[in-house]
């Protein structure tokens, strides 16, 4: 198995290093570092107060935690981070429940996955080859 090497700083006492559950888990968690409530129907960003520094070629994407979405409702704004970037990770979480939802400091509240992305060289064409989907869409194969 390949292994790629993320370092992360804390950016304050309150924050929290991601950590894997289980070994064999595709993401890492990412923690809350305070406490706070959504209501229903209303949405927050948490600032993780941590920054991370990654190789070239990949990405972070941020995702949700099956559990508070299939028993809650609470979901989150899917997001990327870049191998670039060195500030603080944030999340915006969305309570799509009717009861508020109380999270609390080192509360697991996200999941954090690291993928490979090729570069991807952009080309203008004035063609496109055909499909058998052609430009068909929005519902169009059906229920």
């Amino acid at each position: 198995m390949k292994e790629v090497v993320i370092r992360f700083k804390k950016l304050s006492e309150n924050a929290f290093l991601p950590r894997f559950s289980f070994p064999d888990d595709a993401c890492f968690d990412l923690f809350s570092p305070i406490d706070t409530i959504i209501v229903p129907q209303e949405s927050k960003i948490i600032d993780l107060e941590i920054a991370s520094e990654f190789p070239r070629g990949y990405e972070v994407v941020l995702r949700p935690r099956s559990g508070m979405g299939i028993n809650h409702g609470i979901i989150v704004h899917l997001g990327t981070i870049d191998c670039g970037y060195r500030g603080s990770w944030m999340v915006r979480i969305f309570n799509l429940g009717k009861e508020n939802y109380s999270i609390k400091r080192g509360d697991r509240i996200i999941q954090g996955a690291l993928r490979e992305i090729p570069r991807v060289k952009i080309i203008e064409t004035n063609s496109l080859s055909p499909s058998e989907r052609g430009k068909q869409g929005l519902g169009s194969t059906g229920r």
